[in-house]
């Protein structure tokens, strides 16, 4: 995951930028660690690891988000 990938999912899980993918696990996933941040603010390394590992267990899926959210 690159630099661009990291700050742009930040952002998506502060609320700054809008993302959808037409993934539905991604896209659950999401909003599951936009809850977690709202609950616990100091847990952003929590989330990027969870980001991290859906990436490794569908590398496909990731590849085509992960561009589509460095383009954001």
């Amino acid at each position: 995951m690159t630099e661009k990938v990291q700050e742009n999912i930040k952002k998506i899980l502060l609320g700054e930028l809008e993302y959808r993918s037409s993934n539905l696990a991604l896209n659950m996933l999401i909003t599951k660690l936009k809850w977690k941040l709202q609950i616990d603010p100091d847990s952003m390394d929590d989330c990027m690891q969870e980001i991290e590992t859906f990436s490794a267990k569908s590398p496909i899926i990731a590849k085509v988000d992960f561009a589509n959210i460095a383009a954001l």
